[in-house]
């Protein structure tokens, strides 16, 4: 059974050169997750899918092992609430609003 987690929520006051390092490895992590879903959904296990998210995103591994226990979270939930995993879609609310209305045509 994996360790509990312990979150702690901060303000962080940086200058510019550390927003643009903080936003490359926000995006690079994000990148990471969605990456490790669809893996997780195609049946690859975590250790296989640890040593490739490393080579590809260039993470260190602790980084690689949370998008990893947060990719396995979303399947976990949405299987939970009795939703299909493979149409989970990133980005939150104003991107699913604009897929709506682009797919389904709404107004």
């Amino acid at each position: 059974m994996p360790k509990a987690k312990v979150a702690i929520q901060a303000r962080l006051k940086v200058s510019g050169k550390e927003r643009e390092t903080l936003d490359d490895i926000m995006r690079r992590w994000s990148s990471c997750m969605r990456y490790a879903y669809k893996r997780l959904l195609e049946g690859k296990t975590r250790n296989a899918l640890k040593k490739e998210l490393q080579k590809v995103f260039c993470l260190n591994s602790r980084y690689i092992d949370d998008a990893i226990l947060e990719a396995q979270g979303i399947i976990t939930l949405s299987k939970e609430l009795g939703f299909k995993p493979e149409k989970v879609i990133f980005g939150g609310r104003t991107l699913f609003e604009k897929l709506s209305k682009k797919h389904l045509g709404l107004s």
